[in-house]
């Protein structure tokens, strides 16, 4: 059987993948984008979005302290189609660090431009007051009775958004500029460039002819590279499994999640908090900068199981849905896990614990989030731990949760931005190698825990790639 032959193969179509394809293209570049999900269309609710267009039917989770839920995408798009849409750039201190650790082969200067080519194609704004969930609108209200600065409405990747509220499940309206809408819309049906949805790769041969690789369903490609962006948690595998690059041993390790939980505040009036951009305001904390606050809400039909009661106490809260607000948080973690792959590349099991200071730092969180509620008027909050204690209506009861002694495996979190399992310097080179004939460009090759949400530093890292890429044929 004979091999088709590209210039270049791009393995998922997530953030880093679209990006470098697109610009791949546009240097002249003939290119086969393979993604291993299918094309999102809206759904009829929330679970169906999920079972459809969630890795693992969204029960992906890290094993450590209890059970840590890590929501990625599996659909043209990656994760980026189930995403809120946030936007923040990379942190320049964090551009300075990896510029000064690589000793100038990574350039602080040059990425940045490419974080702005990023911010474009993602049509990146300030979300606009109308789109505002009331939930934000209490937050940043409390915030201002609390005399606390910095409180602003945050940029997303969108293109006409209506508020319709359903972000993280497949925007109704294609509003959400999906990596696919904003680096892909452009170059379909052009000469030279193929998405390929429902394919994955299964072998790889790569060395300093080239690249052969297997797909899914036994068809063969023939290439000048391989772009690999199959997403923090796959990504690992493949360096492994084909001993990619002088450190394929070391991938997997190094796993920062941004551990991320909400708080619920129970208000008199109508809060209706699924109308309206689910994250569409936040503030840094004014004491630690590593804790950051974005709004988050869970439509209805999906709330209970987020919710850390159970019995008559969770009917309360769900009776009341309704008049109930919720914000959220994330945390620049230091803790690290690692990512095994026994059952293949699509069932990574991920292991994580986290230390005593980023579980400090969570319960900081909780704690100003419940402060805000209630300046803003809430009744009653709820924090995100389950334990008895965890519900109180005013200042001095919330000073006397028991917070600072039930620990990590307590805490009802997720993790929405797995990053660093294949890192610059340390797994991939400084130039996102993994070896002769492939290139790393996702959010695996993250040094660091960036502390902000990744769409625009992993859409920069293509970018990068495929620039390298470029100059190289060149």
């Amino acid at each position: 059987m004979n091999a088709e032959r590209w210039d270049f193969v791009v393995a998922g179509s997530g953030a880093g993948g679209a990006a470098a394809a697109a610009r791949l293209v546009a240097g002249g570049a003939r290119v086969l984008l393979v993604e291993e999900g299918p094309v999102a269309r809206p759904a009829a609710d929330a679970f169906e979005a999920v079972q459809r267009y969630y890795a693992d039917g969204g029960l992906r989770a890290a094993l450590g302290d209890g059970l840590l839920p890590i929501p990625t995408g599996r659909t043209v798009g990656g994760t980026t189609t189930i995403n809120s849409g946030t936007c923040l750039r990379t942190p320049a201190d964090a551009l300075s660090r990896w510029e000064a650790a690589s000793g100038g082969a990574f350039s602080a200067s040059s990425f940045a431009r490419l974080v702005e080519d990023a911010w474009r194609a993602l049509k990146a704004k300030t979300a606009p007051p109308e789109t505002m969930t009331s939930s934000s609108k209490l937050f940043l209200e409390g915030l201002a009775r609390l005399g606390i600065p910095g409180g602003h409405n945050l940029d997303r990747a969108e293109d006409g958004c209506v508020g319709s509220g359903l972000c993280c499940f497949v925007c109704p309206k294609d509003a959400k500029m999906t990596s696919y809408k904003a680096f892909l819309g452009g170059i379909q049906g052009k000469t030279g460039f193929e998405l390929r949805s429902g394919t994955s790769l299964v072998d790889i041969d790569a060395g300093t002819g080239g690249v052969r690789l297997g797909l899914r369903g036994g068809g063969e490609v023939r290439a000048e590279g391989l772009v690999l962006a199959c997403g923090t948690m796959a990504t690992p595998y493949f360096v492994r499994k084909f001993r990619l690059g002088p450190d394929w041993r070391a991938a997997g390790a190094g796993l920062s999640v941004h551990p991320a939980a909400k708080v619920f505040g129970l208000f008199d009036e109508k809060v209706e908090g699924w109308k309206g951009v689910p994250q569409g305001a936040g503030v840094v904390d004014p004491h630690d900068p590593a804790i950051r606050y974005e709004g988050v809400y869970v439509p209805p039909e999906m709330s209970a199981m987020t919710v850390p009661l159970e019995g008559r106490g969770l009917k309360r809260w769900m009776d009341a849905k309704p008049r109930v607000a919720t914000f959220g948080f994330m945390i620049r973690d230091e803790s690290r896990g690692r990512v095994d792959h026994p059952l293949g590349a699509a069932h990574p099991v991920a292991r994580y614990r986290m230390s005593p200071r980023d579980y400090a730092r969570m319960v900081r969180g909780a704690r100003f989030t419940a402060r805000a509620l209630l300046a803003a008027g809430a009744r009653r909050v709820l924090l995100p731990f389950n334990i008895e204690a965890n519900e109180a209506s005013d200042e001095p009861s919330l000073a006397a949760l028991p917070l600072e002694s039930a620990g990590p495996a307590a805490l009802q979190m997720m993790a929405f931005h797995p990053l660093g399992t294949c890192g610059l310097g340390r797994v991939a080179g400084w130039d996102q190698s993994a070896g002769p004939g492939v290139t790393i460009a996702d959010g695996s090759v993250v040094p660091e825990s960036l502390g902000v949400n990744p769409q625009v530093t992993i859409s920069a890292f293509g970018l990068r790639a495929a620039e390298a890429l470029l100059g190289v044929r060149a």
